[in-house]
């Protein structure tokens, strides 16, 4: 076998191999869009949930499309909404009328049922997506949220069937009691005996003292009529303004404690915390001067309480050659100063000759 029949196997196979192939993806509907035989509709939803590419549009149960693009109702003078292009076969045609139904089943899965029209014509499908007329589509309620709202029912239904329980077991326990009904009637049988006599008594009581209650109901009538003579209209005029002034004073004493309540809080608060007002930022600046004080004065003094002469600080101050030292030293760093000044003006002067004329390096160079 020559090298040139092994390659015309091979390419036989390739061409054989990609027909059956071809075949398949034509036979199991995988095929693209462009080799099938599609008209497209769009649909107009307020809301789409759940729905993507690829979902299934039916009639009557039967596959006939499936949702190519989804996109928002962006039209001039329209309501907010989606709109869903369909893309269906065109042997399936619809019925004027029909309205694209979404539903969802229990476990989540989206489709598009076409409910049938009563049209007399058919729905004019186009080739093109972007020339698809619109029609208004409908979605069906979610059966998750009928199944929420049942359980919730349920829930209901089972409280009240224990209250029902409840109240049956209270009339149970009632009717136990009924044989204490006679003796509970004869104690309030008695009890309303107790209570006549009572009443009896004090009817007895009055009519028997009601030549002194008389003179005590005068007395009664004459106090009042005093208090409110007592109580003319400059009096309660004065009475109302002096009321009112304190209540004002009042009201003051509460705007000025609520002002100087973050004060206080500033005053009261731990050390680690930032004031908010300004006497707090004064007394946290006043602490820190005197645990600065604090510290200065403990480097001056020893343990038992007097002056340290050991210290840095006291030795700068009694010692005359440490004053000296600091002078000599002052001196000689004014100095270096004065002279490394003069260094950076010729340095300065050097540059600037350089930066005006450059040459002046190489010409001073073959000059010498």
């Amino acid at each position: 076998m020559n090298e040139r029949v092994m390659q015309f196997r091979i390419g036989m196979f390739v061409i054989v191999a990609g027909l059956v192939l071809t075949m398949l993806i034509v036979w199991f509907g995988e095929s693209p869009s462009l080799l099938r035989d599609q008209v497209y509709l769009k649909v107009r939803y307020t809301e789409a949930p759940g729905v993507l590419e690829g979902v299934q549009v039916r009639k009557s149960g039967i596959r006939i499309g499936e949702v190519m693009a989804i996109a928002f109702d962006e039209r001039p003078n329209q309501p907010d909404g989606v709109l869903v292009t369909l893309a269906l076969e065109r042997r399936y045609r619809l019925r004027q009328g029909a309205v694209p139904r979404l539903t969802r089943s229990l476990i989540g899965d989206v489709a598009i049922d076409m409910q049938p029209g009563d049209g007399d014509g058919y729905i004019p499908a186009t080739k093109l997506p972007a020339d698809a007329p619109v029609i208004e589509g409908d979605v069906a309620p979610d059966p998750s949220k009928a199944l929420a709202a049942a359980t919730k029912a349920f829930e209901k239904a089972g409280d009240t069937l224990e209250s029902i329980n409840e109240a049956a077991g209270g009339l149970a326990k009632f009717t136990k009691n009924a044989e204490q009904f006679p003796r509970l009637i004869t104690t309030w049988d008695t009890t309303g005996q107790d209570v006549t006599g009572a009443a009896r008594a004090i009817r007895r009581f009055i009519e028997s003292n009601e030549a002194d209650f008389k003179p005590a109901l005068a007395n009664i009538r004459q106090v009042a009529q005093k208090f409110n003579d007592t109580l003319d209209a400059k009096t309660q005029d004065a009475l109302k303004s002096g009321v009112a002034k304190f209540s004002s004073a009042a009201g003051r004493i509460d705007a000025s404690v609520a002002e100087l309540e973050p004060a206080l809080k500033d005053l009261g608060a731990p050390v680690n915390r930032t004031p908010s007002t300004d006497i707090g930022q004064t007394i946290r600046r006043l602490n820190l001067i005197a645990s600065d004080l604090e510290l200065l004065t403990s480097k001056l003094r020893d343990s038992q309480g007097r002056l340290n002469t050991e210290g840095s600080l006291q030795k700068l101050v009694t010692q005359s050659d440490l004053h000296d030292n600091w002078n000599r030293m002052a001196l000689s760093a004014t100095q270096a100063l004065a002279q490394l000044k003069t260094v950076l003006v010729a340095m300065r002067t050097f540059a600037e000759k350089v930066s005006a004329d450059p040459a002046s390096i190489s010409r001073g160079a073959l000059q010498r």
